[in-house]
């Protein structure tokens, strides 16, 4: 069933959704409100689904967006949405991220990624949300290499993962020359322990890590 919503906190933007694919959740917010973008970037989502945080980083009137994803009804889906929202300077791409290779280098990545090593037998009979949530062919050490591949020297990435693999993640970004230099984790107020981070990394940049204040949701409200 399709249904339009609103993105959270910014009910001037639309958004159509499908229950049949990933649906925007509270990663989608707080990655959404993290990223920092100035009005001469080139930005690209990789795994955009249906163009969610696309519309975040349109408030920023960024020079051009570009959105890639290797699910074909997810590229539609995002383009109807950037079309509900007036939104022009965007390309969608149908794309495998492993090998994927602009023919320019992007100013800023966004990326919220499958970051669940789920065992196939496991997972759900919906193959939309299989890809989405995740880590099946496209592990971490191949996204953070496509990620770097694709990103310009000082080029920012904004990243999400779970924090259990916070370790895991930031030796994969640093052997790839994309440095950490803010990171805020999220904690549901009920759970002891974060479920998620946020990274700000920049590519070749000098070392020095600042973490920020953490955000707390109360998932009740």
């Amino acid at each position: 069933m399709r249904r339009i919503d609103f993105i959270p906190k910014h009910q001037e933007l639309k958004v159509i959704q499908d229950d049949d694919m990933f649906l925007i959740n509270s990663d989608t917010m707080v990655l959404g409100e993290f990223i920092d973008i100035k009005h001469k970037d080139s930005v690209c989502d990789f795994g955009t689904n249906q163009g969610a945080l696309l519309l975040y980083a349109s408030l920023f009137k960024p020079k051009k967006m570009t959105g890639i994803d290797i699910n074909k009804k997810a590229l539609e889906l995002a383009k109807e949405n950037m079309e509900l929202n007036n939104i022009s300077n965007v390309e969608l791409k149908e794309a495998n991220i492993i090998d994927y290779k602009s023919d320019e280098l992007y100013d800023v990545i966004i990326c919220n990624p499958p970051y669940f090593k789920t065992k196939e037998d496991n997972m759900a009979d919906n193959n939309y949300i299989n890809l989405a949530k995740h880590e099946q062919s496209l592990t971490i050490d191949k996204l953070v290499k496509s990620i770097s591949r694709n990103l310009r020297d000082s080029g920012t990435l904004y990243f999400l993962h779970i924090s259990p693999r916070l370790d895991e993640v930031l030796e994969e970004l640093k052997k790839n020359n994309l440095i950490p230099k803010k990171i805020q984790f999220v904690y549901d107020k009920n759970k002891e322990n974060s479920n998620v981070f946020m990274v700000k990394c920049v590519k070749n940049a000098n070392l020095g890590l600042n973490v920020i204040k953490p955000i707390i949701l109360d998932r009740n409200n």
